[in-house]
């Protein structure tokens, strides 16, 4: 986490599934004068966040039931597309939210593994969305991706090769 905030300068932070809520356990603070709160142990609506949105694409966390909240005029509150949203986070393997938690907060997250595949963690990068969005969302997408490949593996996670088992 201290090496994604190197690299970002953005608030990192770690969180996992704790029944059917999002938990945040840990968090990195951004290196600049204006960046996210401490979450630690903030109750969220996990469909606003990319955190969440990564724990309910993999299965680590129960789809919500009933209407999404409304936090913003960018929350995901259609069903149908926030299933079609999971669907791209999984091909991605990565989550973005934008303004969709509070206005000028984006975020983006991906998955941790362990051994047998499943998604037992999320870590995401944020902050202001014209900091976020400067930096490049894919860019972070892709570095989180790459970088939590890497600790998985650490977990003992190896990924199957294509067309192997």
């Amino acid at each position: 986490m201290e090496h994604l905030s190197e690299l970002s300068r953005e608030t990192v932070n770690l969180a996992v599934p704790r029944g059917g809520a999002l938990v945040t356990i840990d968090q990195v603070d951004s290196r600049y004068l204006i960046g996210a709160t401490n979450w630690v142990g903030v109750d969220l609506p996990a469909h606003c966040t990319a955190l969440g949105k990564v724990l309910y694409a993999f299965g680590a966390l129960p789809l919500p039931l009933g209407n999404l909240e409304r936090r913003t005029a960018h929350s995901p509150v259609d069903r149908a597309q926030f299933d079609h949203a999971l669907v791209e986070v999984r091909r991605r393997g990565w989550a973005a939210s934008l303004d969709e938690l509070e206005l000028g907060l984006a975020a983006v997250a991906a998955p941790v593994r362990a051994v047998d595949g499943t998604v037992i963690a999320a870590v995401s990068i944020s902050g202001p969305t014209g900091r976020i969005n400067d930096y490049g969302i894919t860019k972070i997408g892709d570095l989180l991706v790459s970088e939590l490949r890497g600790l998985s593996a650490l977990l003992g996670h190896q990924p199957r090769k294509e067309g192997v088992g």
